[in-house]
């Protein structure tokens, strides 16, 4: 079957490619690659459905190394990952801006997280016969307190993660298809119901297995026709390497540019007015509405065009009534000039010297990808597809394989892009932009924006607004390839989206129907009715997440990472402690979860700009050792183990 599809979406983009050289509109290229990609993985689940609980729980253990860390791969590369990291390497560089990290974080925190996935936890759980991670840990402590506990966490972790999926299949869908953000997320989750809810776990691992060839071969195939149109050879790690030296001496010439400068001091000019709006903002708003109401009365009696009578109306002070409201959004402009004047130019912070507070995020951030990766529930989950405890070792160093394949990739194609945003796009006129600029700026979804700060007419790099989460669907049009990769493309960041999505469903609902409701509810319920009451849970946890996903919540990245400190302080110190300390014991077990989940989600809510505006807090108040809110579990996983020793100490002292 592997083989088979990965014909097909060869076969595929050929012809593909042919329509396009004969003229066939874009959008019915990309959008044959949306509808192709949803089908097939629906066939996938209808071919594999079951009822049998071995076989959609657990897909009958029987599940080959490499086909499992194919899937375990697709599993993992999420939208996030797959479509936010070159952006963010492209904007952050990757060792940061010296206040908060850069990519490298992510790439040294997911890759390690499966070493110790490999090394410390898939064996022993494929060893217990499990059928999920809360089971697990209710039999290692003979609790139903600690299944019940460790199942909420499961939910949490899994349903922050799964809407930013669901939100990126929406990002996804829309752009190809042309439909609504909200149409575009309910379209292709009617992809990932037909796979997951037929099927299971069984489907799921065939469909991920396809989705993993899609992903690989997406990012691979971009990546050698980057490579051939800016080096004039297919390997894009050393067309990168080519790259840099230029990179590096166009961002030092920029950096040193009067013009640049100049927007520079202008821009941290707005930022200190946005402060003295923020620090009162009643006088503000009034301030700013009469500013408005003079500039409209001007604009009006001079006929000034209707376009320029909107952008003066869009004045936040004019359109909101709300105070907080205003607040919220001088703060998100704050947020915006302030990011554009940390980011590096290039790929190096040279002007910070020794150490400094992004050396602290960036060490924290690792530290809570690699444990979250190792503690994820869905991901751990994997561990028990597999016939023997070798073959599930054996599967993550196929799946950390396929993985650095594509980080190697998204890595190399953040450079090449550097070269041509700092080449074509850093010193052109505003009315004489590169067309591809016109055309990321005019998208439906937009992938650029400019801001004239000093008004001289010409784009400066702090002037350029990028969008990270979803910037790589714009690589076609940035480097001048055959729009067929816009497809491709978006077929492999739809892929990695699903199959996320997929496993997330499954956990969440697997969670519900065995670990809570027929654990106190029903204990000797037959199986046919556990697997249908999956299946129904599985279908009502979709619909809530697309419904909270079409309300657009922030970054992808930012949920995703959240998600991963949630995992690490939840689960990494009672699997650890569980499994490699006899003396761990339920209380131990029980203090851990609680203590772990409730600091690091007391952190990243405390932090929250939402929370932080009703409660009245400065993010200096609220901030531990200056870390960014999404390294919560650098201090959750100490607490958590810490706890777990004492309750366990605590709890002999009692029997005793």
């Amino acid at each position: 079957m592997l083989l088979l599809s990965f014909a097909g979406m060869v076969t595929l983009t050929i012809l593909l490619l042919l329509a396009d050289f004969a003229g066939v509109p874009k959008g019915v290229v990309n959008g044959f690659f949306l509808v192709v990609s949803i089908i097939g993985y629906a066939l996938i689940g209808m071919f594999c459905r079951t009822t049998v609980p071995e076989e959609y729980f657990v897909a009958g253990r029987t599940i080959s190394a490499p086909l499992n860390g194919m899937a375990t791969a697709a599993d993992w590369i999420s939208a996030a990952s797959f479509i936010g990291l070159t952006g963010l390497l492209l904007s952050d560089g990757f060792v940061g801006d010296g206040q908060h990290p850069g990519g490298l974080s992510y790439l040294l925190g997911w890759t390690g997280g499966f070493c110790l996935l490999g090394f410390l936890f898939a064996a022993k759980l494929n060893l217990s016969q499990s059928i999920t991670i809360p089971e697990f840990l209710g039999r290692r402590f003979d609790s139903a307190a600690v299944r019940w506990l460790a199942a909420w966490g499961a939910i949490l972790c899994s349903s922050v993660y799964l809407v930013a999926q669901i939100y990126g299949i929406g990002l996804v869908a829309s752009m190809l298809s042309g439909l609504t953000f909200e149409l575009g997320v309910f379209m292709a989750l009617g992809g990932v119901l037909l796979c997951s809810f037929l099927g299971g776990m069984r489907a799921v691992t065939w469909s991920q297995g396809v989705q993993c060839v899609v992903i690989v071969a997406s990012m691979v195939a971009l990546s050698m026709a980057v490579s051939l149109k800016t080096q004039g050879h297919p390997f894009v790690n050393i067309a990168a390497f080519q790259s840099l030296p230029q990179i590096q001496a166009r961002a030092k010439q920029i950096e040193s540019d009067p013009a640049e400068q100049s927007t520079r001091q202008v821009i941290i000019q707005k930022i200190s007015s946005l402060d003295d709006k923020i620090s009162d903002p009643v006088y503000a708003r009034e301030v700013e509405r009469q500013n408005v109401a003079q500039q409209l009365v001007k604009a009006k009696a001079g006929n000034a065009p209707m376009r320029d009578i909107q952008k003066i109306e869009a004045n936040p002070a004019w359109r909101e009534a709300s105070v907080d409201r205003l607040v919220s959004a001088w703060q998100t402009e704050r947020e915006v000039l302030l990011k554009a004047i940390q980011r590096p130019v290039g790929f190096q912070v040279p002007y910070l010297e020794g150490w400094n507070p992004g050396w602290h995020n960036s060490l924290a951030l690792v530290f809570c990808l690699m444990l979250g990766t190792a503690a994820l529930p869905h991901i751990l989950v994997r561990s028990y597809t597999t016939a023997t405890p070798a073959e599930a070792q054996r599967s993550i160093v196929w799946a950390l394989g396929f993985i650095v394949v594509v980080y190697l990739c998204a890595s190399s194609l953040a450079v090449l892009l550097k070269s041509f945003v700092l080449n074509e796009l850093v010193g052109a006129h505003l009315d004489q932009l590169p067309d591809w600029a016109d055309r990321l700026k005019l998208r439906k979804l937009a992938l650029l924006s400019i801001q004239d700060h000093n008004q001289d007419g010409i784009v400066q790099f702090a002037d350029i607004r990028l969008y990270n989460d979803y910037l790589l669907l714009g690589i076609p049009e940035i480097t001048h390839i055959s729009p067929v990769f816009t497809g491709l493309l978006a077929a492999g960041a739809l892929a990695a989206a699903l199959s996320t999505a997929d496993g997330l469903l499954l956990t969440i609902s697997n969670a519900l129907a065995q670990d809570l409701y027929f654990q106190t509810a029903d204990p000797n319920a037959p199986p046919l009715r556990r697997v249908m009451l999956s299946k129904i849970l599985l279908m009502v946890v979709a619909l809530l997440a697309a419904w909270f996903a079409t309300n657009r919540p922030v970054s992808i990245l930012f949920w995703v990472t959240c998600a991963f400190s949630l995992a690490a302080a939840t689960f990494f110190p009672v699997l650890l402690l569980g499994i490699y300390w006899r003396g761990m014991s339920r209380l131990g077990a029980l203090m851990a979860m609680v203590s772990g989940l409730g600091v690091t989600l007391y952190y990243i809510t405390v932090n929250h700009p939402w929370v932080q505006m009703r409660l009245q807090m400065q993010t200096t108040e609220t901030m531990w050792l200056g870390l960014d809110p999404v390294c919560a579990g650098v201090f959750g996983v100490p607490v958590g183990l810490l706890f777990g020793f004492l309750g366990s100490k605590l709890s002999r002292a009692l029997k005793n």
